[in-house]
Order: structure tokens, then C-alpha cells, then sequence
């Protein structure tokens, strides 16, 4: 089978290749090369350049194609909305309808930015939606591009783990560098999500990919946790000092943006059709710990890694 991925070197599109090239020919594009390998054929370029974009649907003609190309900084979306719109609406219809005339499938990444976080418990796919940034309005608009075409399934998600780029630290990996650091963190005691792995992401999309779902799913841990309580979380996983880690409002700062307050998604409904359970915070947690402590990171960055300290950035 030919699957294409947009955004491939990124943090989800590595944990991609390196789960999906055992089995399939991987057809990869991104801003640069991410892993190579016999099966992975890379073709680096511009996705907002629009008749590249059509070309490169062309000559891969995947039967699959998993859309994980985003601007992930909320606050550069507010400052660029044409961008963001370009990027998570135009090259998605690009794509929808290439796959539209094909009969190809896609996987849509969307975000659990899309609600107002005033809700008290777990987001639904039926709840209602009301974004608060430029991000989260874009990634929407992307959505109802899939769902109203048909051409596959979106998943709502929010994810941790680590990239193969020394460039940009995700979220874990710049809270994981504080602690190592004995830097002051400051996390948000009042803003809650439910983050998964790359690597269980991963896994479920490679069951979407032959069980081809369409419409709208959430996929997340079992469970919504703090920003500041999952830095206490890491700590204790990673057998770090908390003692710089203080709590702080999202009030209390002034950002481009506006964030909700609560960004936790039920998977009750992806779980049921899947017949699975789902990892928790803490799991996703080891997680990433054991893929330091096993070399699993070393090799996806081609390069050695310290082993004592979770000294990565070096």
C-alpha cells in the first residue's frame, strides 16, 4: 500500500514513518528530510505552493494519505491568519479532492483547541464547537473540508513526544530540559488536556489505515490532567526534582491568542468502534521515558545521545 504524509518530519510524522515503512511504501513530504529508508521516498517542498502540491499527489497517487502538516504555534496563527487558513483549509481541499477523484483515503490531524474549554468534563464529538483563535478556527474549517467530501476520517487530538529537528522542542521536551535544568518552570494549574503518545497515535492510525473509519473521532488519554500536574507527573517518571515547577493562571499572562481552559476529550467513542483502551498521561509518560532510556530517540536522531542526565539537546 502507498501512504503519503504531509508534515513528515515533524514530531507525529517521524513516529509515522518509523511504525508504517515496516509494511508499506512511504511517499513523505515536510519543510526537510526526516528518516530515510528504502520504502521512504522524501520530496521536500512548500506545501502552500499549490500546483507542486497537485504534482506530488500525482506522481505518489497514494491509496492513503495522513494530513499532519499544521503551523503549530498558536500564537504565530493569530499573527498570521492568512497562513493559517492557507495551510489547514486550501492544501486540505487540494488533497480532499485529489483523493476524491482517486478513491484514496485521509487521515485528517485536527486539535482539541476547537471548543471554548467552559465545559466542566470531557469533550464529545457531538458537543458543540466554539473556537477561540485563529489556530483552532482553521483547523475547524479544515475539518468540515473532510467531512463534507467524505473522503475520510479527522481526528481531534493533542499529542506529546520527541523531535527528530533540535530547531523546536515540543511541549514535553521543553518541560523535560526545565527539570533537567533546574530551570523555573511556570505551568498553568488551570488549563486541562488529555495528551497521547505519538507512538499509541501512531498505532491507531495504522488500524484506521485497514479499518478505513470516516467521519469525526477524538483520540486521547483516559483522562484530562493540568499542564502543572503533568509537570509533577514527569518529575516522578523521570526521577526529577518538581521544586522549580511553580503554578501559575493562564490568567496571569498575556498572550496573542486566547487558549481554553479546558481542552480534555472523551475517546469513549473511538474506543467502543475499536474495541481498545486507551494509555493514560502517566503511561504516555514512560512512554516517552523508555524510548530515551532504549535508544529509540538516539536512532531517530542519528546522532548519540547522552544516556544518564536526559541531556537530549546536546
Amino acid at each position: 500500500m502507498k501512504i503519503a504524509i504531509t508534515g513528515a518530519s515533524g514530531m507525529l510524522g517521524t513516529a509515522l514513518i518509523d511504525i508504517l515503512s515496516r509494511n508499506h511504501d512511504i511517499y513523505a513530504t515536510g519543510r526537510s528530510k526526516g528518516i530515510e529508508g528504502d520504502d521512504i521516498y522524501w520530496d521536500c517542498f512548500d506545501l502552500l505552493d499549490f500546483d507542486r502540491l497537485q504534482l506530488w499527489l500525482l506522481n505518489a497517487s497514494p491509496n492513503i494519505l495522513i494530513h499532519c502538516a499544521a503551523i503549530v504555534s498558536v500564537d504565530q496563527c493569530e499573527m498570521e491568519i492568512n497562513n493559517a487558513y492557507n495551510m489547514h483549509v486550501e492544501t486540505t481541499k487540494v488533497i480532499s479532492s485529489f483523493l476524491k477523484s482517486s478513491g484514496g483515503y485521509m487521515i485528517y490531524i485536527s486539535t482539541d483547541s476547537v471548543f471554548d474549554g467552559k465545559k466542566k468534563s470531557a469533550y464529545l464529538e457531538s458537543d458543540l464547537v466554539n473556537p477561540l483563535n485563529t489556530y483552532a478556527k482553521s483547523k475547524l474549517a479544515g475539518e468540515s473540508v473532510i467531512l463534507t467530501d467524505k473522503t475520510g476520517i479527522v481526528l481531534r487530538t493533542n499529542i506529546i513526544g520527541w523531535s527528530r529537528s533540535d530547531e523546536r522542542l515540543s511541549f514535553s521536551e521543553w518541560m523535560l530540559k526545565g527539570l533537567v535544568q533546574g530551570e523555573k518552570l511556570k505551568l498553568f494549574h488551570d488549563v486541562y488536556f488529555s495528551p497521547l503518545h505519538v507512538i499509541d497515535l501512531s498505532k491507531i492510525i495504522s488500524i484506521l489505515i485497514v479499518k478505513k473509519l470516516y467521519g469525526l473521532y477524538n483520540v486521547s488519554s483516559d483522562f484530562g490532567i493540568s499542564k502543572y500536574d503533568f509537570g509533577l507527573l514527569m518529575a516522578n517518571v523521570f526521577n526529577l526534582s518538581s521544586c522549580n515547577i511553580k503554578k501559575i493562571s493562564i490568567n496571569d499572562i498575556s498572550l496573542a491568542a486566547l487558549r481554553p481552559h479546558n481542552m480534555t476529550l472523551s475517546n469513549q467513542k473511538i474506543s467502543k468502534e475499536l474495541g481498545m483502551k486507551f494509555s493514560t498521561p502517566y503511561d504516555s509518560l514512560v512512554t516517552l521515558k523508555h524510548q530515551y532510556d532504549s535508544g529509540w530517540l538516539s536512532r531517530i536522531k542519528m546522532r548519540s545521545i547522552q544516556q544518564s542526565a536526559y541531556i537530549f539537546w546536546k
